[in-house]
C-alpha cells in the first residue's frame, strides 16, 4: 500500500493552475498528510518550504489512455509518465486489454495483447478485474492507476473469437459480466472497433451495453471503427449508439488520418456540437502527433484478423492470401485502411518486434533488404515474430490535431506503446502539448491545458478529491517552468524525458525533485465503486435527449 510522507511542505508564491479553466494566480500552497491543507495569499508554517518564484503549479495530469497494465508490474517506477508530469494512468483501453479474461483462453489473450501491453514472467494469476487491480496493487506503482472493462474481454467469455451476433439471452449475460466488472473496480467499458474480437460486437449489442452503463451512471469509451475514410460516419454511429442507450460517449485517441480527409476535423466537431444541443456529454482523448501507433496486424483487412494467433500466422502464409491482401490495401473500402491511408509504406515505421530485429526501419526499407513487396515483406514479418510486431504510421495533419487540441471537451492521452524504439508520445506528450501548442504555438491557453489535463479528466471519470488544486483535495501536484518544457524525446532515440519539472507530488509524496525521480512509489489503484461513494454521477439527464 502507499505510504504518504509526514512531512508538510508548503510551496511559496505559486502561480496556481487550479484545473477548473479560470485564470494562474498566486498563492502559497500547503500539503500535509498526501493532501492540500491549505491555499491562501500568507505564508503558514511547514516542515519545508520551497519559493516557486512564480513557477506553475497544477494538478497532476492524467494520461486518459494508457497501456501499461503489466508495464506497472514489471516497472513500477514509471520514469517515463512522472517526469512529464503524469500522476494517474487510465488503463483497460480499445476494448482489448488483460482483465477480465476466461481462463481457458488466458493464453490466447497474453499472446494478443503482447504487442500493446508487454508481458510478465509468470501467466497471469488473475480472471477478474478485481483480481487484477489487486495484483497491481501489489506491484506499488508511483502513479495512481484506473482501469476501464474491455468489451472484447467481456465478450470473449461468451463467444470466444467468433465474429458472430449474440443471442438475446448472450447479451444479457454480456450485460451481468459488465456489471461485475464495474463492481470490481472499472470506470467504464472500452471498446476497440478495430480490434478482435470487439469488431464483433454489432449496434443492438453495443446498446443495451450502453444502456447498462447508463444505469451505472457510468460511459462508454470507444476507439471507432474507421478513423481515415470513414471517420465522421463511424463518430456519428458511436455518438447515437450512446445516445439511444443513454450514456456519457467518449472517444478514444480521436484524429482524422489520411491525406484525403484532412480537414474533416470541423465536421467531428460539428457533430460533438449537435450532440452537446440534444443534451448528450461528448468527450474525447487526443495525442499531440501525426503519427499514431498500434499493432502492425492492424494494417491487415479485418477478413485476415480473424481466428486465433496460430490461425493467422498461418493465413498469412500463403501466396493466394498476400494477393488477397495487396489487393484490399490498394483499393477504397469501407475498412479502417491504415496502409493506403498512410500513402507510402516510408510512413510505416516498424517500433517493436520480438526479435528486435528491424526496429527503427519503414517497411519500405525492409521490403528493399528482402527484395519484396511491401505486402510480402509485412506478412513475412508477422509471420516471423509471432505478430508481435507494433508499428508508428505517419497519417495525420498538425491542422486538425490542432483544432481537436482547442476543443475544451477533449482530454489528453499518451496512448503510450512500450517496448523496442517505441513512439515517443510514450514519454513526450505532455512536454510537447506545453511545449509546442501552449508555449510556442500558442494554440491553446495555458489554463484550459490544465482543465484538459487534469480536472476535465477528474469530472468524466467521478474522480471526488482530485484533478484540482482545492483545500482537502488529494496532493496530485505538478510544478514547471513552462519557459523550461522541452519535450525530448524522438522517433530516433524516443527514452529521452521530459526537461521543465521541477516538482511532481503523487498522494502528496515527491515523485520527482529538480526533473529527476526520487523513487517515491505512492500511486493509489483507483476503483470505482470507491470514487463514486455511491451517488449517481451527474454526468446525463436522459430526458432532455431528443
Amino acid at each position: 500500500m502507499p505510504s504518504v510522507s509526514t512531512e508538510s511542505i508548503e510551496f511559496r508564491n505559486a502561480r496556481v493552475l487550479d484545473g477548473t479553466g479560470g485564470p494562474a494566480y498566486t498563492a502559497h500552497v500547503l500539503v500535509d498528510d498526501g493532501r492540500i491543507e491549505r491555499i491562501g495569499d500568507e505564508p503558514a508554517g511547514a516542515d519545508r518550504t520551497v519559493d516557486l518564484d512564480e513557477s506553475y503549479l497544477a494538478p497532476g495530469f492524467v494520461d486518459m489512455h494508457a497501456h501499461s497494465e503489466l508495464r506497472l508490474i514489471n516497472k513500477p517506477a514509471a520514469k517515463e509518465k512522472l517526469t512529464q508530469g503524469i500522476t494517474t494512468e487510465v488503463l483497460g483501453q480499445d476494448g482489448v486489454s488483460v482483465a477480465p479474461v476466461p481462463d481457458d483462453l488466458k493464453s490466447e489473450w497474453e499472446k494478443r495483447i503482447q504487442s500493446l501491453d508487454g508481458t510478465i514472467d509468470r501467466t497471469w494469476p488473475w480472471n477478474s478485474v478485481a483480481e487484477y487491480l489487486d495484483e497491481l496493487d501489489a506491484a506499488v506503482p508511483a502513479v495512481n492507476a484506473a482501469h476501464y472493462a474491455p468489451h472484447g474481454n467481456l465478450r470473449s467469455h461468451i463467444a470466444g473469437f467468433e465474429d458472430r451476433a449474440l443471442t438475446d439471452e448472450e447479451v444479457g449475460d454480456l450485460r451481468d459480466r459488465l456489471d461485475r466488472a464495474i463492481d470490481g473496480g472499472a470506470f467504464g467499458m472500452s471498446k476497440g472497433m478495430i480490434y478482435p474480437p470487439s469488431s464483433y460486437g454489432r449496434d443492438p449489442e453495443l446498446e443495451a451495453l450502453a444502456e447498462t452503463l447508463a444505469d451505472r451512471d457510468s460511459f462508454m469509451i470507444s476507439h471507432v471503427w474507421n478513423e481515415t475514410d470513414r471517420v465522421v460516419e463511424s463518430i456519428d454511429r458511436y455518438l447515437d449508439i450512446c445516445r439511444r442507450g443513454g450514456c456519457h460517449a467518449h472517444v478514444s485517441h480521436l484524429k482524422v488520418g489520411g491525406r484525403q480527409n484532412w480537414g474533416d476535423s470541423t465536421d467531428v466537431l460539428d457533430l460533438f456540437d449537435d450532440a452537446v444541443d440534444a443534451g448528450q456529454r461528448v468527450s474525447f482523448d487526443q495525442y499531440p502527433y501525426t503519427a499514431g501507433s498500434t499493432m502492425l496486424t492492424a494494417l491487415l483487412p479485418p477478413w485476415a484478423r480473424q481466428g486465433e494467433t496460430e490461425d493467422i500466422i498461418e493465413r498469412l502464409r500463403g501466396a493466394d492470401v498476400r494477393e488477397r491482401i495487396a489487393d484490399d490495401i490498394s483499393s477504397p473500402g469501407d475498412w479502417e485502411n491504415l496502409a493506403r491511408a498512410a500513402g507510402t509504406w516510408d510512413n510505416i515505421l516498424i517500433t517493436r518486434t520480438a526479435s528486435g530485429d528491424h526496429q527503427g526501419e519503414t517497411v519500405e526499407e525492409i521490403a528493399s533488404e528482402r527484395d519484396l513487396d511491401p505486402v510480402d515483406a509485412m506478412c513475412e514479418l508477422l509471420v516471423d515474430e509471432d505478430l508481435d510486431v507494433t508499428m508508428a504510421d505517419f497519417v495525420m495533419s498538425e491542422e486538425d490535431i490542432e483544432r481537436f487540441l482547442a476543443d475544451e471537451r477533449g482530454t489528453f492521452c499518451t496512448d503510450g506503446i512500450f517496448g523496442g524504439k517505441p513512439h515517443p508520445r510514450a514519454i513526450g506528450t505532455f512536454g510537447r502539448i506545453l511545449e509546442r501548442y501552449v508555449r510556442e504555438r500558442d494554440v491553446l491557453p495555458l489554463s484550459l491545458m490544465a482543465h484538459k489535463a487534469a480536472g476535465h479528466p477528474a469530472d468524466i471519470l467521478g474522480l471526488n478529491d482530485r484533478g484540482y488544486v482545492k483545500e482537502g483535495y488529494v496532493a496530485d501536484i505538478v510544478v514547471f517552468d513552462l519557459n523550461a518544457v522541452s519535450e525530448n524525446a524522438t522517433y530516433e532515440d524516443p527514452f529521452q524525458f521530459t526537461d521543465g519539472f521541477e516538482f511532481v507530488l503523487v498522494g502528496g509524496a515527491i515523485a520527482v525533485r529538480d526533473g529527476e525521480t526520487t523513487g517515491a512509489r505512492n500511486g493509489e489503484i483507483l476503483r470505482s465503486t470507491d470514487e463514486w461513494g455511491g451517488d449517481s454521477r451527474p454526468w446525463l439527464d436522459r430526458s432532455t435527449i431528443e
